[in-house]
């Protein structure tokens, strides 16, 4: 349902801001240009001409606004969406192909600011763990596995006595939908 004369900002297109202690960057599936009074492609009306991170989904499962909301890389994608285009950006949204559903969140400052602390204290995570490496420590205690159900598509279940003891394997292509 999406206009085809609108031609997005940016398809496929590589944005990176710093962030605290941090440098991220990141491609974005698509950045569109909402123009104030134009419809968007979820119903609603754009309140300014402000960018739009769109990011597509192909999986079984739908999307909900909450993980618009709660994706660490979306939001880190408008910080970025932000630095690299020069204009104003909060709104994410998640466009589920199969159904055509699209969920969306509109960013605040204070959002962005706690998934930047979130992935200032994963970076934080990954310092301590890289020097524990280094003093010596077994890799295993360091990263121990975590099996689940997603044991099951992973490419390194074969590697993996504890993702193999998890769950059965499913092949490639289970994913896909019969074509009828």
């Amino acid at each position: 349902e999406v206009d085809p004369d609108d031609e997005p900002i940016g398809v496929e297109r590589t944005v990176g801001v710093p962030v605290g202690r941090l440098a991220v960057s990141g491609r974005v599936d698509r950045i569109d240009l909402r123009r104030p009074g134009v419809s968007s492609s979820s119903g609603g009306v754009a309140a300014g001409g402000e960018l739009v991170v769109v990011d597509y989904k192909t999986g079984r499962r739908g999307v909900t606004d909450d993980q618009a909301r709660g994706s660490q890389a979306l939001a880190l994608y408008v910080l970025g969406a932000r630095r690299t285009l020069r204009r104003p950006c909060q709104r994410v949204e998640l466009h589920h192909l199969p159904t055509g559903e699209i969920a969306s969140f509109d960013h605040t400052e204070q959002s962005l600011a706690r998934h930047v602390a979130r992935a200032e204290a994963i970076a934080d995570d990954i310092g301590v763990a890289t020097d524990t490496l280094a003093s010596g420590a077994d890799v295993d205690e360091v990263f121990p596995p975590v099996p689940g159900p997603v044991c099951s598509w992973c490419d390194f279940r074969a590697h993996c006595p504890e993702g193999q003891a998890s769950s059965e394997p499913i092949e490639p292509w289970a994913g896909l939908a019969p074509i009828n």
